[in-house]
């Protein structure tokens, strides 16, 4: 039995939960005398009489009986989002610090935890294959994505911005906020990734500035060709950034102790194409990385890093009244974020100082949901009565009923009425499932069979599979969901 993957979570039916509850008690112990021996000279500011904790036990008590109402997203039947039970060490690493609350925005506000952030940023350009350069973390992918092209806008000041259609919603927004009116969506193929060609023919009308690939779309996972986007970055000479929040910590997977890459082999549970494109993410210049996608941190600790130091320097701020101590590492000097709390350094720390990020570590993980949507596309293939809509690069999988009729209207009704009693606007869902709506000039290149003479977008169904019990006890799970598609609608 492989204990890292049971004895760092809390489990589906909190088998661990004494363990986490003795380490947390552990947590309090410590943090209780370090504040008695803080000062020792000063007494107590408190009264001798016992203090009336009875208004907090009893909101705590409604707050918790609200709490119930919560979806369960610790559960390896919810796989409808990017959402994923915290790992323990994450729990007790935030805890540690947060009960003393420091600010990694100025060294002085945080100097352990900074310290912390510093070793996590070293262990992450390690997974990347980043030699040199600089990064911080975030409080998500969407602010990372912004910094990274706020400073390739003001460092190379010319040229447009390209991305795929399917790319997160956050490139258009984050494109209108810094007034960049000179980028494209860049149409996809018929696996949701970006059309090599079509990019080539956008950069002889408009040279490219920046050009941003998918490692892992929010919709699909697709993974964008990188290779052939790396081929394109030697002839045009643009800044390639990957936008790797969900699949950047799949890299673990394919790093052994030392960091250094292995060899492929089909044990990995990838394709050798996502083998290639996780290897050739040591070739951009900038890379978005969520630790609280694949990397087992809670919400929302995301990362930006930079190949090129320099381009940190171009959003350098200052204040009058911070960054007292010049000769530390100061991150919010060149980061958009003010505050950030330290205990998200910390829970970083820890995590990957017990599951380190290999293949030895979060790479068991990974493997595990990797190898579940592998299990459950192969399902779907030799089903009659679903087909996939693309074959996942990693581990995120898209299909739909097969319809009746030969039109994607019959799809749509098919679907919805799935997910009408599995997700969440079902009363008692055996699982919960999302959709993926598809505009029509995907669907036509994706499953051109069908007709869509209404031109309707297409309603497929989507699983996420990033819980790893998914594929435990011989794929139980897997299994069950296939029987709950196929129950009565």
């Amino acid at each position: 039995m492989n204990d890292l993957i049971y004895s760092n979570f809390i489990g589906p039916k909190a088998e661990n939960i004494k363990t986490l509850a003795e380490m947390i008690n552990k947590v309090v112990t410590h943090h209780s005398q370090m504040r008695k021996a803080s000062f020792p000279e000063d007494s107590s500011l408190y009264p001798d009489n016992k203090i009336d904790n009875s208004l907090l036990e009893s909101e705590l008590s409604s707050l918790l009986e609200k709490s119930k109402k919560n979806f369960p997203y610790h559960h390896p039947r919810y796989i409808a989002q990017m959402l994923k039970d915290p790992s323990i060490p994450t729990i007790l690493g935030y805890l540690t610090f947060m009960l003393s609350n420091p600010n990694n925005h100025a060294y002085e506000g945080g100097p352990v935890t900074t310290e912390l952030e510093m070793e996590v940023i070293e262990m992450m350009k390690r997974l990347t294959g980043f030699e040199n350069g600089w990064g911080h973390l975030a409080s998500g992918g969407s602010l990372a994505n912004m910094e990274a092209l706020w400073a390739a806008r003001d460092f190379y000041k010319k040229g447009s911005v390209y991305f795929s259609e399917v790319s997160h919603y956050s490139w258009k927004r984050i494109c209108n906020i810094l007034r960049i009116e000179d980028y494209s969506e860049i149409p996809v193929d018929n696996n949701f990734r970006i059309e090599l060609n079509l990019l080539e023919e956008s950069f002889k009308k408009n040279p490219p500035m920046f050009v941003m690939a998918n490692l892992g779309s929010t919709g699909t996972g697709s993974v964008d060709n990188i290779s052939g986007i790396l081929t394109l970055k030697k002839k045009y000479g643009f800044h390639l950034h990957i936008d790797a929040a969900y699949g950047g910590f799949i890299r673990s997977l394919i790093l052994n102790e030392k960091s250094e890459l292995l060899d492929f082999s089909s044990d990995m549970n990838l394709t050798e194409y996502t083998y290639e494109q996780l290897k050739a993410l040591s070739h951009a210049d900038s890379i978005t990385i969520d630790p609280h996608k694949h990397g087992l941190i809670s919400y929302g600790a995301g990362a930006v890093l930079y190949k090129d130091e320099q381009l940190r320097n171009v959003i350098l701020n200052s204040a009058p009244y911070t960054y007292h101590k010049t000769d530390k590492p100061n991150i919010g000097m060149f980061s958009l974020e003010g505050s950030r709390p330290g205990a998200m350094a910390a829970a970083c720390y820890l995590t990957y100082k017990v599951m380190p990020l290999n293949s030895k570590g979060v790479g068991e993980v990974v493997k595990l949901t990797l190898a579940a949507s592998q299990k459950f596309f192969g399902e779907i293939q030799n089903s009659d009565a679903f087909e996939n809509l693309n074959r996942p690069d990693l581990d995120i999988n898209c299909f739909y009923k097969t319809p009746g009729e030969n039109e994607i209207e019959q799809i749509n009704k098919e679907c919805l009425k799935i997910y009408s009693r599995l997700s969440v606007e079902a009363e008692n869902p055996e699982f919960i499932l999302s959709k993926f709506v598809v505009p029509p000039a995907i669907t036509q290149k994706v499953i051109p069979v069908y007709k869509n003479e209404s031109n309707e977008n297409l309603t497929a169904l989507r699983i996420v599979f990033m819980k790893h019990w998914n594929a435990l006890n011989d794929f139980y799970y897997v299994k069950e969901l296939v029987k709950a598609l196929h129950g009565t609608d």
